[in-house]
């Protein structure tokens, strides 16, 4: 099987191509590109939010990286993580009850590429509140209704009806 490169994973993940070929993956590589995408947005939103900080002293740069990375982790971090726990348990527990089977691993990897496009969002809702102190609430809920429509379509698409993907 051929391994698709990280950009395309994103596409792919984004507007529902190959779902298919991407859960049939190792879910050693879903793992694989969510550390990796959420890495490159932890960057691109430390390059973005530090603007200022070349010309603050070294206790203000600890300071505001500390804060940054605390509120990260907490608020966007564990949101994801938790988001595609459990959605691959519920996917997971649902094709139990209908007595196909299929392994958890490929739930897995269904849950990390349906919560791409979420994450983007999540990213850049991430940078307004913090550049503009601007807080949207009931975001977190959005985030998971976004999670859950594009699990449920290529859950569809991928699992139930794997002939129909193209």
């Amino acid at each position: 099987m051929k391994r698709i490169n990280f950009f395309k994973k994103i596409y792919y993940s984004i507007t529902g191509k190959k779902y298919k070929e991407m859960v049939e993956e190792k879910s050693g590589y879903a793992i694989l590109y969510l550390a990796i995408f959420e890495l490159v947005f932890t960057v691109i939103i430390s390059v973005i939010a530090a603007r200022n900080l070349l010309t603050a002293s070294f206790e203000e740069v600890y300071d505001f990286a500390y804060d940054f990375l605390e509120d990260f982790i907490d608020n966007s971090l564990t949101l994801t993580f938790n988001t595609i726990l459990v959605l691959s348990v519920l996917g997971y527990l649902y094709k139990l009850l209908t007595k196909n089977k299929v392994k958890y691993s490929k739930m897995f990897c269904l849950a990390t590429y349906a919560s791409t496009t979420a994450m983007i969002l999540k990213y850049i809702v991430f940078m307004v509140n913090y550049i503009t102190n601007m807080d949207i609430y009931y975001f977190n809920y959005v985030y998971v209704i976004i999670v859950i429509i594009y699990f449920v379509v290529n859950f569809k698409k991928t699992i139930e009806n794997p002939q129909k993907d193209k």
